[in-house]
Order: C-alpha cells, then structure tokens, then sequence
C-alpha cells in the first residue's frame, strides 16, 4: 500500500485548519477505499484529539504503530498533550513517521501547526497534495500569498497545491476575483461559514460525520470527491 498523502497548511492561525484536516479525514474514511492517518503535527498545541474526543498521550515521541482508533477506517497519530519545546524532536522523526504511515493506509492527512519549523517542511515535501486554507478577509489572502512565496522558493510545485476558503459568507466586502487572485488557481471549495462548526467540537464529533447534509459538510465531501479521490 502507498498512500496519497495530504498536507493541510495555511497562512495564518484560526483559519480553519485543523477543522478542514478533520473533516477531511472523517470524510475519505466513509468512502471505505482504504484506511484513512490523520496526523497532528501541532506538537506544542495539537486540537485534533479534542476534535474527536479522544485521549491523547501525555508525552512521548509520535509514533505509527500507537495510532488511535477514531471510527471505522479512520485512525490518528495525536500531538502528545506534554513535549517540551517541539524543535527538539529530531527532523527524521517525522520524516520516519510519515514513511512508515504511507505503507499502512490508503490517504495520510497531515494537520500542521501555525508556525511552520521543520516538521511542517517535512510534511510539505512528503506531500502529494498541499491543502491551502485561508479566510475571506486580506489577512488570510495575505497570509495565503506568504504560503504561496514560501511554497515557491521551497520549488514545490503549483500543481501540488489545492486552495480552500473556510468560512465563506456570501457578502465578506471583498470581491471574489481579489480572493481568486490571492489562490492563484481556483477555489477547490467554499466552506460556508456556521455555528455549528464549533458546536460539533465542543461535542467531540466532525460537523460532516455529525451531521453529513450539512451545506459544511457537502462542501467538504465535494472537496474529497472532486479534489482528492481522483487524484
């Protein structure tokens, strides 16, 4: 087994990362194609176990074979709750986690932190797919673009990269073609913006498994069939 592996960044904290990186996964592991990874990479404030109500380690090394079972098909390596400063951690760990993982399942969804530092760099370069998210608003366009400068000098190539906007109104003041020029490339999807995105982390449960009619959770199923399943 080889899997397609997906790396969740963005431009800026609070845009939506993590709640995209688990809904996605949630998503792909209902289309039984194959085990589904998600991996916490946000070492020093990992949210994923939260996300799903799971117990995450208290410290330790990440590692492939003490991933959690979060639902059928569907299983996480989480950020352990107490580590210290995450620039410790040699930069092979991850780059061994990741090998090992690719073997085991069919998509690995890598959930990175904020701060990008080497792990992150390390997830970008493993990538198949580079899931770029941003806001409505020009701090997320402005981030977005940093992601995309930072992409470029890294000679990753464009075509790795998948754009997203979480939390889409129809009305956010900012005409859609300065949102489009920001991606540069299409929108893979709109998320729209709800209330119940929050509700279904405080319940410990992914809005598109809790709730699979959601307008959230059609987007982000379209995201997987359109932007992930065929690739």
């Amino acid at each position: 087994m080889s899997a397609h592996i997906i790396t969740v960044t963005g431009g800026r904290a609070g845009c939506g990362k993590s709640t995209v990186a688990a809904n996605l996964a949630a998503v792909l592991a209902t289309r039984r194609t194959g085990p589904v990874c998600l991996v916490d990479l946000d070492f020093a404030a990992g949210t994923i176990a939260d996300m799903f109500d799971a117990e995450a380690d208290a410290g330790g090394v990440p590692e492939a074979h003490v991933a959690t079972r979060l639902a059928h098909g569907l299983y996480a390596v989480l950020a352990p709750t107490i580590l210290g400063d995450p620039g410790r951690l040699p930069e092979r760990v991850v780059s061994e986690l990741l090998a090992v993982l690719s073997t085991m399942y069919s998509y690995v969804v890598i959930d990175t932190p904020s701060v990008v530092n080497k792990h992150v760099l390390t997830a970008l370069e493993y990538a198949h797919q580079q899931i770029l998210i941003t806001t409505p608003e020009r701090p997320g366009l402005r981030g977005l673009r940093q992601v995309h400068s930072m992409l470029d000098l890294l000679d990753h190539s464009p075509a790795l990269r998948t754009v997203v906007v979480n939390r889409a109104i129809s009305d956010s003041g900012l005409p859609e073609g300065e949102i489009v020029e920001a991606a540069r490339a299409p929108i893979a999807a709109w998320l729209p913006t709800t209330a119940d995105v929050p509700q279904s982390i405080n319940n410990g449960h992914p809005l598109a498994t809790m709730d699979p009619g959601h307008p959230f959770s059609a987007a982000v199923r379209e995201l997987a069939l359109t932007h992930v399943c065929h690739v």
